[in-house]
């Protein structure tokens, strides 16, 4: 040991220092020779950084294509030859895709939602009034449980009387039992009409006729609306609501629906479980879904997607968000009547993630329906994964700006040196905010924004609108 120890101050550098002989670098090499080894200590690293992003920049990554007899151009993965069609061989439909899925993540946890604990109104200053929501922690199904509930209610449509060769529609907001029921319908080969639950009434109608729609999906909030057009729906036999923690149907509907059978989701599982039925199961051609536009043009249009076409996104999307798995946590709030929602719900469906269920309304903190004092859905669920849209991203950079001018003083001024740090070092400067020096600005100034969104976010996939550079670069330093 003794010998180990004293060998470090035999090193040359050390000696120097060691002997107190610190000119004795300048007799060796000179002005010119320090200088020299300066320069080239700045300019290699410098060159190397030059060489390797112009590589990254020749790189091509699109492909001219022809599409029916026109010209095109797609962006391909460089990693992958061929088309990536599965996310696993045999998982070539979405029906194949839950199912194995599930299967190989029985005991995972898999969706999850937040109880109502209470709900009160609250008047605003200027006698308005709005509904406050007071809601508790994340209760979660397994994989293993979400399969067999699919599974129930997918029989449970058989014996209630659904005819496979028709089409369910589903119209209600975003929840776990949307996903469920979705996955239900799959399993017996029937088409699911997606519908925003927004939609107005003549679009709702030209919906559920173009379609000729015979059970609909609904939750209770959508009754009402369902119950003054039930005259002018002409193939609706039957209707399923999901049900509302401390929300009854009220009597007067049930007149105006009495030409429709009228169960709960609960009901129908019931049902299918007593008397379980063989599935029907789909090909990779057949239609999964038609899904119907938000009308914002006039009447809404419906697009067909294949089992196919929807398998295949979420197998492209695997490849290229990186260490995907049973770790993360995705916070679904999006409409899952927009195929951007519905394909990122099964990403993490092929990859055995955990999906905690929220709203727009009750996304963070400060939400405008949740109650003070009350979690907000990111911060109590802490997800790894999310998807957004460029307004919401808006929003958020907004908010943050904000505040900053709002506090003024040393805080605004350490914001904007720590931003104007990370922006020079995501910009692909070697002189920017890195290693040590990234860390103490994300602990000195923005840790606290990372707690808007639960702290724990990792990725985020941006679509259904083109996003600003300036908002993308905000959100990477200020959320990264």
């Amino acid at each position: 040991m003794g010998d180990s120890e004293g060998s470090n101050l035999n090193w040359p550098v050390l000696q120097i220092f060691n002997d107190g002989d610190y000119l004795s670098v300048w007799k060796d090499y000179g002005l010119y020779g320090i200088v020299g080894g300066v320069i080239l200590g700045l300019l290699i690293p410098l060159l190397l950084a030059i060489i390797f992003m112009g590589k990254k920049r020749s790189k091509q990554r699109g492909v001219c294509i022809e599409v029916g007899g026109e010209a095109g151009f797609t962006m391909r993965n460089s990693r992958f030859a061929e088309l990536v069609e599965v996310p696993w061989e045999g998982a070539t439909t979405m029906a194949a895709l839950f199912e194995q899925s599930c299967r190989k993540n029985a005991r995972d946890r898999f969706l999850g939602s937040r109880k109502l604990i209470s709900r009160e109104l609250v008047t605003a200053s200027d006698g308005r009034k709005f509904e406050k929501l007071h809601l508790g922690e994340y209760e979660w199904e397994t994989y293993g449980e979400t399969f067999d509930r699919a599974c129930n209610f997918a029989s449970g449509l058989i014996n209630l009387g659904h005819s496979t060769g028709s089409h369910a529609a589903i119209f209600c907001e975003t929840r776990p039992e949307w996903f469920l029921a979705f996955q239900g319908c799959l399993r017996q080969s029937i088409t699911v009409v997606t519908i925003y639950a927004s939609l107005g009434e003549d679009s709702l109608i030209y919906s559920l006729n173009k379609t000729q729609v015979s059970t609909l999906i609904c939750d209770v909030k959508q009754l009402k609306k369902l119950a003054a057009i039930s005259s002018s729906l002409e193939t609706i036999k039957h209707v399923i609501y999901f049900e509302e923690d401390g929300t009854t149907i009220d009597s007067d509907f049930s007149g105006s629906m009495s030409n429709w059978a009228v169960s709960s989701f609960s009901e129908v599982e019931k049902l299918g479980k007593e008397s379980p039925v063989n599935p029907i199961l789909p090909s990779k051609t057949d239609i999964a879904v038609i899904m119907y536009t938000s009308g914002s043009t006039g009447l809404p249009k419906g697009v067909m997607m294949t089992h196919g076409n929807i398998v295949a996104t979420a197998a492209a999307y695997m490849t290229i968000i990186p260490s995907l798995g049973s770790n993360d946590v995705y916070l679904a709030y999006l409409p899952l009547a927009h195929v951007f929602e519905l394909a990122a719900e099964a990403v993490m469906l092929s990859a055995g993630c955990a999906i905690g269920y929220g709203s727009a309304l009750t996304l963070t903190d400060s939400s405008n329906k949740i109650k003070k004092g009350t979690l907000g859905d990111a911060s109590m669920l802490k997800p790894t994964l999310m998807a957004v849209v460029p307004a919401i991203l808006d929003r958020v950079r907004d908010g943050v700006l904000k505040k900053v001018e709002e506090k003024g003083g040393l805080a605004k001024k350490l914001f904007h040196i720590g931003y104007k740090r990370r922006l020079t070092a995501i910009e692909g400067s070697w002189l920017g905010a890195w290693g040590l020096e990234r860390i103490l600005w994300d602990f000195i100034v923005f840790k606290r924004i990372h707690s808007i969104l639960g702290g724990r976010i990792r990725g985020m996939l941006c679509g259904g609108a083109p996003l600003s550079s300036d908002t993308q670069r905000f959100i990477n330093i200020c959320l990264g």
